[in-house]
């Protein structure tokens, strides 16, 4: 899987001959298993899938390559030490032909069936041309981590002009502290991955785990899903997400939601509990350690993965092709987080809301989503609900969020059909000082807001 222009064929071969192939693997990627329903899902548009076209750089003599076909894709390997591609076709027993390529050094095999190709060139000269088409999905696991770093925008310019209007693209890439190792694989920061891809690509960061071996566990394995189009609303949460800028986030259950349970629960001691930009908020591991049932809803998917792992809790996933989106349950279906948009989910994935804590998640959202917002809300909820509501009141001529200015005439209005009673409120300004360098007072309302008719 390792090559680029830059780098002497001979030291790759050599790697090759002398069997110090470690990185490969001798079944198929498990990130790939896990993430082909949203490499390979058509568009909700789309009638069918039909077979794509499906490019894997780098590939070495990876079994990834046999699993895609096995699936009735097309499948295009690149991969330029000939003893891998040798070795390929040999141990996994497939007929193939050899050409040589037109004005480029090096030669593709075609298997027999016509629909597995490894191309045995420099990727960076990989053209449209060559290929016969253009490609529908890439599964890039760590070749942007081996070639040499400045050939990584070439190696972007080259997957872009290779992709088809219409594109899928699970990129795998590690990274680890400066300066803590030095050569492959290359670590790759979420911001770089950003710069490279973000200009012709939707990029969700939807997973980061320990590097498995032979990497040392140390390390994180970041998984990215890509996709054409514009970049959507939750990108900006993204970005605080990948770059520690999530100071709002707690281990320990929000202390407004512990001092006005009783205000939520009504005295159950079995309430369906909904929590609306959830992130990994100690709040949805207090609730579900009551006895609730929690459902969150979360924008950034590799937050909703932190959540599990980093409180040891076994968890089902599955993707959610309507929304774009994943959903993460525990095994007794108690608790239950979607990842994805919040303004794509519907009362049926949510199921019958008894109560809501919103910790900051509408004076989150952008001001011209909120009507969007609190009519979505209203459709989630039961007829008889507790719903609780966090907001900070301050003059945004100097800081516009987030969190957002959120004055009470606006709580009012948009919760005009419910009944509305501000439960406390308390002074913040030490807080924004400290935390936005405001100069104005700053304020914490916490209202409740319940059913005008029950």
């Amino acid at each position: 899987m390792f090559g680029a222009s830059t780098d002497k064929i001979s030291v790759w071969e050599a790697e090759w001959n002398k069997g110090n192939t470690s990185f490969h693997l001798p079944e198929v990627n498990p990130k790939l298993l896990n993430n082909l329903d949203i490499l390979l899902d058509p568009e909700p548009a789309a009638s069918e899938s039909g077979p794509k076209n499906v490019l894997v750089p780098l590939c070495g003599k990876t079994k990834d390559l046999v699993h895609l076909h096995s699936l009735g894709h097309n499948v295009i390997g690149v991969e330029w030490v000939e003893l891998a591609v040798d070795q390929f076709f040999s141990e996994n027993n497939i007929g193939f032909s050899e050409q040589p390529l037109e004005g480029v050094d090096g030669s593709v095999y075609t298997s027999t069936d016509g629909r597995l190709r490894v191309f045995k060139c420099d990727f960076l000269q990989l053209t449209e041309q060559m290929l016969g088409c253009k490609v529908d999905a890439v599964w890039d696991t760590q070749a942007l981590g081996v070639i040499n770093p400045r050939d990584r925008k070439q190696y972007a310019r080259t997957v872009k002009a290779l992709l088809a209007d219409t594109f899928k693209y699970l990129l795998v890439t590690i990274e680890y502290e400066p300066f803590s190792h030095l050569g492959r694989p290359h670590s790759i920061s979420y911001n770089a991955v950003k710069e490279l891809y973000g200009a012709f690509s939707n990029v969700k960061f939807i997973a980061q785990v320990p590097a498995a071996a032979p990497l040392k566990p140390e390390w994180k394995e970041n998984v990215f899903w890509m996709s054409s189009g514009e970049e959507d609303r939750v990108q900006y949460w993204q970005a605080r997400w990948a770059t520690g800028q999530s100071q709002w986030n707690s281990e320990k259950p929000h202390q407004y939601l512990v001092k006005h349970l009783d205000v939520l629960t009504g005295g159950s001691k079995s309430v369906r509990f909904f929590l609306p930009l959830c992130g990994k908020a100690g709040d949805l591991l207090y609730l579900y350690n009551e006895g609730h049932t929690v459902t969150g809803v979360e924008g950034v998917p590799y937050v909703v993965e932190q959540f599990f792992r980093e409180n040891k809790l076994d968890y089902e996933k599955a993707w959610v092709p309507k929304v774009r989106g994943w959903k993460y349950n525990t095994k007794d279906n108690r608790l239950c987080i979607f990842a994805c948009d919040f303004f794509s989910v519907t009362p049926e994935m949510i199921g019958e809301v008894d109560a809501v804590y919103d910790r900051g998640a509408l004076e989150a959202v952008n001001v011209g989503d909120r009507q969007g917002y609190v009519k979505l809300m209203g459709r989630l909820v039961g007829k008889s609900f507790r719903y609780v509501l966090n907001a900070y009141e301050y003059d945004d001529s100097e800081f516009q969020g987030p969190p957002r200015n959120l004055p009470r005439d606006e709580v009012f209005n948009l919760f005009e059909n419910e009944i509305v009673e501000v439960l406390e409120e308390a002074d913040f300004s030490d807080y924004g000082r400290e935390k936005y360098n405001l100069s104005v007072p700053m304020l914490k309302v916490i209202y409740e807001i319940k059913p005008s008719k029950m």
